[in-house]
């Protein structure tokens, strides 16, 4: 058994892209809410925390999982994005959670963007547009 923390093979240019990525994102959205803290009222705060460090530690270990190609990663991270998905139609007022206010309207929309696609709902649905991906070179 192999216990190498990242396969040798992601290196050859035939390994697949989407699974590179996603795995990324994946690991990248359970941390990045660690580096940034929204002042929101607790209301809202609370139900967004609990949901990120409920999804941190899945999150990590499915996104270095993917990397190694195992079927159960992938669909531990589409069963994270629909769930991630489903928390925001639930709570519509927790996507002020992701939106960065800045006085310079530029750093607003570029960190903005950041988190929206790293750990907000962008992240989460560029996640589901890569499921057949996932599945397909998953084993």
């Amino acid at each position: 058994m192999d216990r190498k923390l990242l396969p040798a093979e992601r290196m050859n240019t035939e390994y697949p892209w989407t699974l590179w990525a996603i795995g990324w994102l994946a690991i990248f959205k359970a941390f990045l809410w660690l580096a940034y803290e929204p002042a929101l009222p607790e209301a809202i705060l609370r139900p967004v925390g609990w949901k990120y460090v409920l999804q941190a530690l899945p999150l990590l270990i499915c996104g270095v999982a993917l990397w190694r190609r195992h079927r159960w990663a992938a669909w531990g991270i589409a069963l994270s994005a629909v769930a991630d998905l489903v928390f925001l139609a639930a709570r519509p007022g927790s996507l002020q959670a992701y939106l960065v206010d800045s006085e310079v309207v530029l750093f607003q929309v570029l960190l903005s963007a950041v988190v929206l696609v790293g750990s907000g709902p962008v992240g989460s649905l560029l996640m589901l547009c890569g499921v057949p991906a996932m599945f397909r070179h998953t084993r």
